[in-house]
């Protein structure tokens, strides 16, 4: 059964909001468990394992941009802070992979 795309901002919205979470969940764990695994050691294999952890923290990033929009005004300034600290935390993964 194909699932019915929204047509306007605020069915976008409120499908993002009911699915954003697991999505998000699923992206962080897989990028946990890729991150904690062993590094390649050649040249190659580490250039590759380095871009792929940085793509996974954007994607993250992405998606918690996303899930803030979808918040009520109201909601999105409560959530601010935590939201913040979890995109803090994704920026400071980034600049040690850049590292």
């Amino acid at each position: 059964m194909a699932r019915r795309i929204p047509r306007t901002l605020d069915g976008l919205k409120k499908n993002l909001k009911k699915t954003l979470p697991e999505r998000i969940a699923k992206v962080v764990e897989s990028y946990d468990s890729f991150a904690s695994s062993d590094v390649p050691e050649d040249a190659k294999g580490f250039a590759g394992h380095h871009s792929a952890c940085k793509a996974a923290v954007a994607h993250a990033e992405s998606l918690l941009k996303l899930a803030k929009w979808t918040e009520d005004e109201q909601v999105a300034e409560e959530q601010d802070k935590k939201s913040n600290e979890l995109i803090a935390l994704l920026a400071e993964a980034r600049e040690d992979l850049e590292d």
